[in-house]
């Protein structure tokens, strides 16, 4: 179960009350003594409405209920001491933790990116790159500094290919061709460098948090923007052994030069099955976005006068293409929303931190360099026997270090800070260098941690984002103890609830033959006397096809329901007559009926543990309201009311 069906909507959301009608102290429930605002029901339901698919549910009083049982599993929760968890708590501090990052940009930087980021969407960089594997953390670089300047005279002077031979290992050395990628494909300042190389030139060495690199620039293009494609894909696996995925999608291509709908096919036979119902057409895609090069450059050579493609393969079986649209790279003010997004995500971000780190230092008044370091530095030694640092034994460690507002830390926090983190930092480093790196490390994370504590105190929409969040991931932990887990393994009940319910569970009827398509009559009145002859589909289809795609079949175990079969006729044992249907004729050699038949409890265990999963929430819910008293302000609820219908 996704944890993010659970979680209340964390999009923005704007809606203005009117301080006349509803007010910060009206309460539209209490649940055990517990007040709910009117305004946090309010808030919830505007933004959730569009998610309700029920419309009955969407009445203030049927989306009330829904909202009552929510508070009342999170009233579970709390009394269950869910929140206590320290699994939960260290979940709910990593998401707290990225969310703030959001709310700690300093825009100018957070612009200047923005802008960059859009001008390399623009273009595309065709490059190949040498990496020396280094950590990230290692400073001693001159052995790993000289080999990549000694690959860089060779990447410049050498063939690739032989330089891949020679030195890629895949494990210290990588040489490797990218292809083209833009902005937000590679690490910023792997982008950077792409960039900023000339095409035909090798950079300068530069470093990356993988190690050192060269980079040689093949070419520079504008973006192709976006197209849309559709797709028949045909799998390589199939399921019918006489099926052959490479005649299949001849067979189909053949079709679609003769004038046959592209859509209707991919409707009936494609394998995407996550496509085929939209008539094949799959989601916009920009180069690098699809695992498959030939797909990707088959799609953008499609065009308004070429709109079909070859029969191409791919790692996923075989596909036709089929040519939508193309749209060339929005305008800036269209993409802004969405590449400030990236940014705060991308590595940039570590850029937009650390001048938001000397904003806060400024605000803060916090002295930086600080001056009280030197003399926590004279005093601290390391303890080879214990491995830690520590002071002098009449040393005051309660002396101030750091300020933060009406936070203070004193030198043993940082000292114990130090032992904390003493994995990142090398032991041979110097007692000045471990302490400068680690309070730069300290003074960050102090600085950050408060402005980020002070956050939901500070911004409503922080606040009511985190509190979704705090309660999606309270409900989730329980859902997944008290129904989810519990429906699977509960044995005893899940048998007795099949048991209850078997009408429920059922095969559909099916046939068991082959079903013949055309939409010339004649092709299907042959194949109804071959069969009579009993002529296998394959003689048939040599037969028929010969010159052109006149026929195709479809064969096996097929619902009745199937795309492939014609819709609303009876089906017997035998050949069936001639049936049209819209614009095809179809002709049924049915050798087996299988009507309905009950489900054993191993077929139908998928969607029977879902209902039960149900039927348990149901019970679950009723104990609940017994065992927690709901009060419902009748005053205010008739305030809400007015509020939302006007």
């Amino acid at each position: 179960m996704n944890k993010t069906f659970l979680f209340l909507s964390t999009a923005c959301f704007s809606f203005f009350i009117s301080n006349a009608q509803i007010t910060d102290t009206d309460v539209l429930l209490t649940i055990s003594g517990e007040p709910v605002s009117a305004n946090e029901f309010v808030r919830v339901y505007n933004k959730n409405l569009n998610l309700v698919q029920d419309d009955s549910q969407k009445e203030v009083d049927s989306y009330l209920e829904l909202f009552v049982n929510y508070k009342l599993k999170l009233t579970e929760a709390k009394a269950l001491r869910y929140d206590k968890d320290p699994a939960y708590l260290n979940e709910f501090k990593s998401y707290k933790n990225q969310l703030t990052q959001s709310y700690l940009t300093d825009k100018n930087v957070t612009d200047d990116l923005v802008r960059e980021a859009y001008e390399r969407t623009e273009n595309e960089v065709k490059a190949q790159h040498i990496l020396v594997l280094l950590d990230e953390v290692e400073t001693d670089t001159l052995a790993a500094f000289s080999k990549i300047e000694a690959y860089r005279e060779r990447f410049i002077n050498e063939d690739f290919e032989s330089i891949k031979k020679d030195l890629h290992n895949g494990k210290s050395i990588f040489v490797e061709d990218l292809g083209y990628f833009s902005a937000f494909k590679m690490v910023y300042n792997f982008e950077s460098a792409a960039y900023e190389t000339e095409v035909g030139a090798v950079s300068q060495p530069f470093r990356t948090r993988f190690g050192f690199h060269v980079v040689k620039v093949l070419e520079k293009r504008k973006s192709r923007g976006q197209v849309t494609v559709a797709h028949i894909m045909i799998a390589n696996t199939q399921k019918d052994s006489s099926l052959v995925a490479k005649d299949r999608i001849q067979e189909l291509y053949r079709l679609i030069l003769q004038g046959e709908e592209f859509g209707e096919l991919a409707k009936q036979f494609s394998d995407d099955k996550s496509s085929s119902m939209r008539a094949g057409e799959l989601k916009p895609f920009k180069s690098g976005q699809i695992n498959s090069e030939i797909f990707e450059t088959t799609a953008f050579e499609l065009s308004p006068s070429n709109p079909i493609s070859k029969p191409i393969q791919t790692q996923f079986g075989w596909h036709i293409l089929k040519y939508i649209n193309k749209k060339p790279v929005q305008l800036f003010e269209k993409l802004q929303p969405e590449l400030k997004n990236k940014v705060g995500k991308d590595s940039r971000s570590q850029l937009v931190k650390a001048k938001m780190l000397d904003q806060l230092l400024v605000e803060y008044q916090i002295e930086n360099p600080n001056t009280r370091l030197s003399k926590f530095e004279s005093n601290l030694t390391y303890n080879v026997y214990n491995n830690a640092w520590e002071f002098p034994r009449n040393f005051d460690n309660n002396q101030p270090l750091l300020s933060v507002k009406d936070q203070r830390f004193t030198f043993q926090d940082f000292l114990q800070y130090l032992n904390k983190n003493q994995r990142s930092v090398k032991k041979e480093w110097s007692t000045a260098a471990v302490v400068k790196k680690q309070y730069a490390a300290f003074l960050e994370q102090s600085v950050f941690r408060y402005k980020e504590e002070n956050l939901e105190n500070e911004n409503d929409e922080f606040a009511n984002i985190l509190n979704e969040y705090r309660e999606g991931l309270l409900l989730f932990e329980l859902m997944q103890d008290k129904i989810w887990e519990g429906a699977k393994n509960d044995s005893i009940g899940l048998q007795e609830f099949y048991n209850t319910n078997k009408q429920n569970y059922v095969w559909p009827d099916r046939i068991e033959g082959s079903v013949a398509r055309s939409t010339d009559a004649k092709y299907i009145k042959k194949v109804r006397k071959y069969w009579a002859k009993n002529q296998s589909n394959q003689i048939i289809d040599e037969t028929l096809n010969k010159e052109q795609q006149n026929v195709i079949f479809s064969s096996g175990e097929l619902e009745l329901e199937h795309s492939a079969l014609p819709k609303g006729i009876k089906f017997e044992t035998g050949i069936s007559k001639v049936i049209k249907e819209n614009a095809n004729y179809y002709v049924v050699n049915v050798k087996a009926l299988k009507p309905t038949t009950p489900k054993t409890f191993e077929e139908a265990k998928g969607q029977l543990v879902a209902d039960y999963q149900i039927a348990l929430e149901s019970e679950w819910i009723k104990e609940l309201r017994t065992k927690f008293k709901v009060d419902i302000n009748q005053d205010v609820l008739a305030k809400v009311n007015a509020l939302i219908s006007n």
